[in-house]
């Protein structure tokens, strides 16, 4: 049986400790993780400018979330079966279906028997807080310092992605989804847009203010499309676009979108809020409500989905809406749409563009654990990854079967494109597809529909507004998190049932007060904490 030394410190008694010390016996219970680290056996290449890893092949055992958009058996795909022939690892990947991996990691991990990492399980905040401090995760500080050249070169040029990672302890466990800095598609990934074709024949300009974007809807319901005399105004899926596209204007959530509902207090630098208590949240809420009760904002936007909202776009019915590109997802009609700069309003005339992605698109799809046999070897395997020869791999396959070199720039074949969906064409080469990875994304190797010309041309307008700090998402101690996970869900059901009646008029506005004296009353202040010591650790 393996020591349990680092798996028992937080067992609190000797009956738990020998709990634990029994659930971790069985297969690979002499694994030394940390001595493997410190001392790689002789099968391990530890140059890593050498793409081989290992001399003789060797086998790692991971447990893998499967999105159903990618082959059933990832051995079969192209990108896979170059990474094994580059590196000579052999990954058995032990796939899961990814609506399904949460449950069977949690019971893996409280039963012990877990493997050497997880991989695209979208570990939580708090599970990384928890089994990090357990010893089961364990740190990634020194293999990506002397293993991982791809991903450390990548993170000296980006601090804010360590600043990501870094748990509370101060340090790394979990490797992350990038979205590179100069990527627009990304970082600027939706935008409002309005039709051009509308408004030439309405003989109206772009929509530069909240009164005009007003005005530019009242007439789209009037007399929008030609072939029925009625159009629809603003269609989204979902309120939370619309908030999400005049954050700027509002002049709240001022960190950009990774950061849900907390920014920076504009009047306390370094200063935490939750921005749906501030007054330029209930001014935009009163504005959404007169759009609302005059019929500018489709009725059934509370309850719609991504379907109806692309047949009705599809059918030329819609004259605003907020998404990464309308040609990606409405056909010929969508090719009518024009992006908008942020609306002016009274006291605000140059705002900014507050729906930016943070660089760090998200962390916890990748974790070591403490039963991992080679740890050297993942981490260079993983390196790979991030490498420009497994970046192309991993979102565009291989060069000449499923991608090839046009003027510059590299471009999916035919067959690619042409089959039902660039999804059903890239499944026999590609893995990123469903996302949730660990990788990195840029405009050289994605291509998806934030990266057609109508998606970059919108993302164009809107960069030379958008905010410059954007906060990664925060991390959490395992008590910070246990909190957030009680008074966060009590505050969320709170926000959106109160969003939702303002808006639709059931609840006044003239009740503002008694809405914010609830936040109060279900642990607003210290759910607000907990933030502003996330924060205070991240740059102190």
């Amino acid at each position: 049986m393996r020591s349990i030394t680092r798996r028992s410190a937080l067992a609190g008694g000797a009956a738990l400790a020998s709990t634990l010390a029994l659930a971790s016996c069985g297969k690979d219970d002499e694994v030394d993780t940390e001595a493997a680290i410190d001392s790689p056996d002789e099968n391990v290449i530890t140059d890593t400018e050498d793409p081989k890893i290992v001399q003789e092949k060797t086998t790692i055992t991971l447990m893998s979330g499967r999105p159903p958009t990618t082959a059933e058996d990832w051995d079969d795909v192209a990108c896979v079966k170059l990474a094994e022939e580059t590196t000579n690892l052999h990954v058995d990947f032990g796939l899961v279906p990814l609506d399904g991996v949460g449950e069977k990691r949690n019971l893996s991990l409280a039963s012990g028997e877990y493997p050497e990492a997880f991989y695209r399980t979208s570990i939580s905040n708090g599970d990384l807080a928890k089994y990090s401090s357990q010893g089961t995760f364990i740190a990634l500080d020194d293999l990506i310092e002397k293993y991982m050249p791809n991903l450390s070169g990548i993170m000296t040029k980006n601090p804010t992605i360590r600043d990501g990672l870094l748990q509370p302890d101060g340090h790394i466990y979990s490797l992350p989804q990038i979205y590179d800095p100069e990527f627009l598609g990304m970082r600027y990934m939706f935008k409002l847009w309005v039709r051009q074709d509308w408004l030439d024949r309405f003989g109206m300009d772009i929509p530069d203010s909240l009164d005009a974007y007003e005005a530019y809807l009242e007439e789209s319901v009037k007399s929008g499309p030609e072939k029925s005399g009625t159009g629809l105004g603003f269609v989204a899926d979902g309120i939370n676009s619309l908030v999400e596209a005049l954050l700027g204007t509002f002049e709240i959530g001022n960190q950009g979108t990774d950061v849900g509902t907390i920014d920076e207090d504009p009047d306390s630098t370094g200063k935490v809020r939750f921005y749906p208590i501030t007054d330029g949240y209930r001014d935009l809420l009163t504005y959404l409500n007169k759009l609302y009760s005059n019929g500018l904002i489709m009725k059934d936007i509370f309850s719609t989905d991504a379907q109806k909202v692309n047949a009705l776009g599809s059918d030329g019915l819609v004259g605003s809406t907020y998404t990464q590109t309308p040609a990606g997802f409405f056909g010929k009609e969508g090719e009518a749409y024009t992006a908008v700069a942020p609306l002016t309003r009274e006291g605000n005339p140059e705002p900014a563009w507050h729906a930016v992605r943070s660089e760090v698109a998200s962390i916890g799809q990748f974790a070591m654990t403490d039963r991992c046999s080679h740890p050297v070897e993942l981490a260079r395997w993983m390196d790979w990854w991030f490498s420009e020869e497994g970046s192309k791999a991993f979102f565009m396959g291989i060069e000449g079967e499923s991608y090839e070199k046009v003027d510059g720039r590299y471009e999916l074949l035919p067959k690619i494109t042409e089959a039902g969906s660039i999804d059903e064409g890239l499944e026999p080469y590609a893995l990123y597809l469903g996302g949730r990875y660990p990788g990195l994304a840029n405009d050289t190797w994605f291509r998806g529909v934030e990266t057609t010309d109508q998606a970059v041309a919108g993302s164009e307008l809107v960069e030379q507004y958008a905010l410059k700090d954007v906060w990664p998402k925060f991390t959490f101690t395992e008590e910070e998190s246990l909190m957030l996970t009680s008074v966060g869900n009590d505050l969320s059901k709170h926000l959106d049932e109160s969003r939702s009646a303002f808006i639709t008029g059931k609840k006044p506005l003239s009740e503002w007060d008694d809405y914010v004296a609830q936040f109060e009353n279900m642990g607003l202040e210290e759910y607000v904490q907990a933030h502003q010591a996330s924060h205070d650790r991240r740059n102190g």
